[in-house]
């Protein structure tokens, strides 16, 4: 494992020493952030693609109150699971932290019965303010995920889905979400979505 990513405020996080994860670069993460500002505090939030959990830990460490994790790659996941738990104060709050081993397009099926994978009752029914995706870039089923989140029933009508992706890539418009806003940073794009 490598140690040199670093979290927002310098605190070195782990990565995998291949190539299976693309970790969202820390001035992606601190412009997410920045647009966000104080609206990550107290709030649920959904990291899929999760990787080494970078993202994850930046929404905890901006005070959000449950974050779920999903990571289909179990060397990925362990690795996200301890950047996690590394954090400051993490032992009083494992019950606000759920790291699921589960294929994205799986999980976000409408009708795919989740609440089994959770380990705590608090998860069952939750609704999520912001859900962030990060696919591998060159996939090109961001159409069909994004479908399956907006037809699903865990985020709620204000919930923002921020989709990183390649600056190549358009997310085409549907029925279902509008763009509030698009942001560029180099090889990669930040596309922010709210429910029509």
């Amino acid at each position: 494992m490598k140690t040199n990513l670093r979290l927002i405020g310098g605190k070195k996080i782990v990565s995998p020493i291949n190539d299976d994860t693309r970790p969202t670069t820390l001035r992606v993460r601190e412009a997410i952030f920045n647009i966000l500002r104080n609206r990550v505090e107290n709030s649920n939030w959904l990291d899929l693609f999760s990787g080494t959990g970078s993202i994850s830990c930046e929404a905890y460490n901006h005070g959000a109150k449950k974050i779920v994790s999903i990571e289909k790659n179990k060397k990925n996941l362990l690795i996200c699971r301890k950047n996690l738990f590394s954090l400051e104060d993490i032992q009083n709050r494992r019950g606000d932290i759920a790291v699921i081993c589960k294929d994205v397009l799986t999980w976000t099926k409408p009708k795919f019965e989740r609440n089994t994978l959770y380990k705590c009752d608090s998860f069952n029914d939750l609704k999520f303010d912001f859900v962030y995706l990060d696919p591998p870039y060159g996939v090109d089923y961001h159409q069909l995920l994004l479908e399956q989140i907006f037809n699903c029933d865990f985020i709620k009508k204000n919930s923002i889905v921020i989709c990183e992706h390649s600056p190549k890539l358009e997310i085409i418009k549907n029925i279902l979400w509008k763009t509030i806003d698009v942001r560029d940073y180099g090889k990669s794009r930040l596309t922010f979505l709210i429910h029509v």
